[in-house]
């Protein structure tokens, strides 16, 4: 049947499996119960089922380091929250349910709601914009909700912080905590090394530490015990007590503590640290001006127009959290953005990931940002690998130490060497030059020039005039896995279109059209080398020579970057491949590709969002619209906060939360360009031929292609994996192929 048609049928499938597996698809629910909060200096991290501060991670990054055994970053804190005693009655706020918890609106303050024996109770936690370090502000405000005045009313605070030895979780050996009078502060050291500071900012009415541990003495509803020091002891913890007094109808009181930490062990550094904050006189004054401070920096990442109230919101904390992600610490490691906040493990630098963050940022309004991020990569150390790269490159293989160091992920099969950081690179800085050029890039164009873009001419394979074989997006690692890779070459041919354009601003013709020329080079050679006899392009080379394990969603690219015409052959078979092989049991989003395995099998929220922006382009907005309420009612549900994975089954949360370029980056970037509404442009100006559609016979015999290249499969797979009956395991998969006229072809 003509291609037409062939796509109808391919929406057929589709609309009958999803209509008979529909009610078993997965619904947007809450599965996440993990908050943060960054200055970019550290992390903070609180948990709602638990209801308490769990986590205070000395860095934003995981590994400050290459020597990660030795310098892991730590996460200092066991818990710390907040207890309360009403008349008689008293609790720790981990006992008493909460009412609600989220974030203040477009500010990165987690806020909680609880109600005990006639109070309000919201608590709030951050690390303040303002403090040059790691520092913790826990705040809560206390209400009488009744219609009468309340008994007497006291706060208390509880922190139990490691500072033991072990890294990255510390233990609690050899603790020491002392009272400071001069400053109403506690600091408390341990065998791990570095000092924390614990600093009411209001004057305290009681204070106790070991051995008058706080927690016992509030869970019997009695006064703190005044303590001095500690001494040296395991499992130190300290206290605060507040008496707020008799609460009028509506009256509140609101009390803080500060946590600030020194990794030197100088208390007077980690105070020094809390010196902003205490200069604004109340815990009230403190939350207040940390609201404005992110109102008026999220001031320069507006919405677009027509954003529903959901999407308003969730592109707003999506800012939020692209800024959180963003390390502020001062020398080499200034800009990078780990690829997800605490408590996730992927709060690494990874380039890919960067680089969507930085074209999120770009799209944001946030280009200071976006600049800082690429500055960071064109300062940082490389050339560990360059035996692998067969040339001296500016661009890391994998991804970084926080210090500014070139780091390659290995396993048993060696290192991740991955070439489409360096077109990803170029891709970023084009999309911030378009968006905003104040020249700064303009000083590192020689770097730029030799060791990033002409590093990609440099790396064509002269045998199929693809990029040579690396580990590419889903890092296979070496030692014979490395492939020619589809993306990695989309990704190369975008990046030199950009380099195209940023050669011809600087007045220089002949390297623009150099880069141009190489650009389409590699472009025309994935659509020769690299699609099936269907038109859908394939994950790599390799692998559709081998004729099976093709399908691979990152090459949705092709579609975005303007590589090919998205209403073409290409694009259209791509995103029928989509369809037809990679959607999940929960009916929801896509695999990111059919290597199997459970990582490959979870729904991929960034293919999702990826996916989003080319079918939009290829004017199946439909499609589009469906994964963005999806992933917008996810997120809105979860915190604002976009995970990097959906389980295959159910859609609840898995993997690292919240992603930054993979999940913030990239919803930013779709809402975007689903605003612009522009018509899609070719990248080097100009679209590719693509081979034209070849009719078939349309009775259930062969295609008049079937007799060509041996090398060249069919496309196909199970289109049963639509609407939550998997793969293999769909609603009548091949009879509805029948009664379309649809034969099986390749896996169908």
């Amino acid at each position: 049947m003509p291609a037409a048609r062939n796509r109808i049928a391919v929406a057929a499938v589709a609309a009958i499996v999803l209509a008979a597996a529909g009610a078993r698809a997965a619904e947007p629910r809450n599965s996440w119960s993990r908050l943060v909060s960054s200055n970019g200096f550290c992390a903070v991290v609180y948990d709602a089922a638990s209801r308490r501060a769990d986590g205070f991670l000395e860095h934003v990054y995981r590994y400050p380091t290459r020597d990660v055994g030795r310098t892991g970053t730590r996460d200092l804190c066991w818990d710390t929250y907040f207890g309360v005693r009403v008349g008689g009655d008293a609790a720790w706020l981990t006992d008493v349910p909460l009412d609600d918890v989220g974030y203040l609106p477009g500010a990165g303050v987690i806020r909680t709601r609880q109600a005990y024996r006639g109070l309000r109770i919201e608590t709030f936690w951050f690390a303040p914009w303002d403090a040059p370090g790691p520092v913790l502000a826990m705040v809560a405000s206390v209400e009488n909700a009744g219609a009468g005045p309340s008994p007497p009313v006291s706060l208390f605070t509880i922190h139990n912080f490691h500072l033991g030895g072990g890294r990255p979780e510390p233990g609690a050996d050899g603790e020491r905590i002392v009272w400071n009078p001069a400053d109403r502060s506690y600091a408390e050291t341990g065998a791990g090394g570095g000092v924390a500071v614990y600093r009411p900012v209001e004057p305290p009415d009681r204070r106790a530490c070991t051995p008058n541990n706080p927690y016992p003495a509030v869970r019997a509803g009695a006064d703190l015990v005044d303590t001095a020091d500690s001494g040296p002891t395991d499992d130190a913890v300290a206290g605060f007590q507040f008496d707020l007094g008799t609460l009028g109808p509506g009256e509140s009181r609101t009390r803080g503590v500060l946590v600030g930490f020194h990794a030197g062990g100088d208390a007077a550094v980690a105070r020094a640290l809390l010196a902003p904050l205490v200069a604004a006189g109340d815990s009230g004054r403190i939350l207040s001006d940390e609201s404005a401070l992110w109102a008026s920096r999220l001031a320069d990442a507006p919405p677009p127009s027509g954003l529903g109230a959901a999407e308003e919101a969730l592109w707003l904390r999506s800012a939020a959290v692209l800024l959180s992600g963003q390390v502020r610490e001062p020398g080499r490691s200034h800009g990078q953005i780990v690829a997800s906040l605490p408590p996730g493990q992927w709060n690494i630098s990874w380039v890919r990931d960067m680089c969507y963050a930085i074209v999120g940022l770009a799209k944001a309004g946030l280009f200071e940002q976006a600049r800082d991020a690429l500055r960071f990569m064109l300062g940082a150390e490389v050339g560990e690998y360059e035996s692998y790269v067969d040339r001296p490159y500016r661009i890391s293989v994998t991804r970084y130490f926080g210090d500014g160091t070139e780091e390659s992920d290995w396993n048993e099969d060696g290192p991740n060497i991955e070439f489409d950081g360096f077109g990803l690179f170029l891709w970023a800085l084009g999309e911030l030059a378009e968006a905003w050029d104040d020249g700064w890039w303009r000083d590192h164009w020689p770097v730029v020039r030799d060791e990033i873009a002409d590093v990609l001419v440099s790396l064509r394979d002269p045998a199929t005039g693809l990029i040579a074989p690396d580990s590419s997006i889903w890092e296979v690692h070496w030692n014979g896995n490395q492939k020619r890779f589809t993306y990695t070459s989309l990704a190369a041919a975008r990046g030199l279109c950009s380099a195209s354009m940023l050669a011809e601003r600087l007045g220089d013709s002949t390297l623009a059209a150099s880069y141009r020329d190489a650009a389409i080079g590699i472009r025309d050679a994935v659509l020769a080398r690299s699609t099936d006899d269907r038109g859908a392009l394939a994950q790599s080379w390799e692998d559709l020579r081998a004729g099976r394990g093709y399908r691979d969603a990152a090459v949705v690219e092709a579609i975005n970057w303007g590589l090919v015409r998205p209403d073409g052959r290409v694009s259209n078979a791509t995103l029928d491949m989509l369809i037809t092989d990679l959607v999940p049991p929960s009916g929801r989003g896509f695999f990111r590709n059919d290597d199997g395995g459970w990582y490959d099998n979870q729904e991929w929220v960034f293919v999702d969002l990826r996916a989003a922006d080319a079918f939009r382009a290829a004017g199946r907005s439909a499609v589009a619209d469906d994964l963005l309420t999806w992933i917008t009612a996810q997120g809105t549900l979860n915190y604002g906060l976009i995970a990097e994975l959906h389980d295959r089954v159910s859609g609840d949360y898995r993997g690292e939360v919240p992603m930054v370029g993979f999940g913030a980056g990239a919803y930013i970037v779709a809402l975007a360009e689903r605003s612009a509404g522009t018509a899609a442009m070719p990248a080097c100006g100009e679209w590719p031929v693509e081979t034209p559609d070849v009719p078939d016979a349309g009775d259930g015999g062969d295609d008049a292609t079937d007799a060509g290249d041996p090398d060249r499969p069919a496309a196909g797979g199970c289109a049963c994996g639509l609407g939550g009956g998997g793969r293999g395991a769909g609603v009548g998969g091949a009879a509805i192929l029948a009664m379309l006229g649809l034969r099986r072809r390749g896996r169908w």
